[in-house]
């Protein structure tokens, strides 16, 4: 994967959450971005965790 466009990937990768968490109430709890600077480039890390319930089904 290191060799595919980072926002063609996070792109793709964000369809398929948004899929999976249709029949969710998410919640973030805690969010992650840094950067650094190396001698290859530049390496961004992204991470979040969240809390998930399941929607109240509807009557």
């Amino acid at each position: 994967m290191p060799e595919k466009d980072v926002t063609v990937v996070l792109n793709e990768k964000g369809q398929e959450l948004k899929k999976l968490f249709k029949d969710f109430d998410a919640n973030i709890e805690q969010w992650k971005f840094s950067v650094e600077e190396t001698k290859e480039g530049i390496r961004v890390e992204f991470a979040a965790k969240a809390l998930l319930k399941k929607k109240a089904e509807k009557e």
